[in-house]
């Protein structure tokens, strides 16, 4: 779950429903270089379901009864998002062992940078090294950091995971000093499209409804939309999460994206 805080409620985005907006904005990313690729239709599909362990995970919230909070995505018990992790890797595996090894590859990185050790960190780990040497076997790919289609794409799934997120982690049309950390300085690795030529994006609310980007690196300006439930403080405090977030009735965003 993807949540934001709000002096009386929580804003909560299903995990795979972000990961399906990443895949609409891997749709139209003007590079030339990535819908040129061998896989590309492969890449395509890693983005849009890179989130698909979390399905199961959301389909009922939990509370962190330590923070006083939602669980989320940043701060899920270990052992069980790990687990799922893997299950939805061995679900995109079936449909493209390709997509798999994007998506362990950006994981991996991941939770490299979360910076934390754990032994069932350690396990998984392990576990996902076995994996990518038989997909690189399978595909017949000699050396994962010196494949330039494939890290290309991996680039791609970050700075498309990366803008949907900064749509749900910020409140729309916050100014650049108060929006989320992550991404004030910019997307990495989005100077590595042949679409910025070395410029790294950044992203500017105009108003509530409107975010620009720069360079823009999309093919044509596009509306996207945004499910989540707005769940009250108050619910939650009368009836647990779950029965809160479920008599919550949705809401949907709308963002224009356009070029700065």
């Amino acid at each position: 779950m993807i949540c934001r805080e709000r002096e009386e409620d929580w804003v909560m985005f299903d995990q795979h429903k972000h990961g399906l907006l990443a895949g609409e904005f891997a749709e139209v990313i003007n590079s030339t270089r990535f819908r040129n690729g061998k896989r590309w239709e492969e890449a395509l599909y890693a983005v849009k379901d890179h989130d698909r362990g979390w399905i199961y995970l959301d389909d009922n919230p939990f509370w962190n009864d330590t923070q006083d909070t939602p669980y989320t995505f940043m701060d899920f018990p270990v052992a069980v998002k790990l687990t799922f992790y893997s299950k939805g890797l061995d679900e995109i595996q079936l449909n493209s062992p390709y997509a798999a090894l994007l998506c362990s590859m950006h994981f991996e990185r991941l939770l490299v940078q979360a910076n934390f050790e754990h032994p069932i960190l350690t396990k998984y780990m392990e576990q996902e090294q076995e994996r990518r040497k038989r997909i690189q076997i399978e595909l017949g790919i000699t050396d994962l950091t010196d494949n330039n289609e494939l890290i290309y794409d991996l680039h791609v799934l970050k700075f498309c995971d990366d803008l949907s997120l900064y749509l749900c982690l910020n409140e729309p049309g916050v100014d650049k000093e108060h929006e989320f950390p992550w991404w004030r300085d910019g997307f990495p690795v989005s100077e590595n499209f042949d679409c910025t030529e070395g410029e790294i994006i950044q992203a500017y609310w105009r108003n509530s409804n409107t975010v620009e980007l720069s360079p823009f690196p999309f093919d044509r300006e596009l509306t996207v939309e945004l499910t989540c439930r707005i769940v009250s403080k108050k619910d939650i405090d009368k009836m647990g999460i779950t029965e809160a977030y479920y008599t919550t009735k949705e809401t949907h965003y709308s963002f224009h994206i356009q070029a700065k």
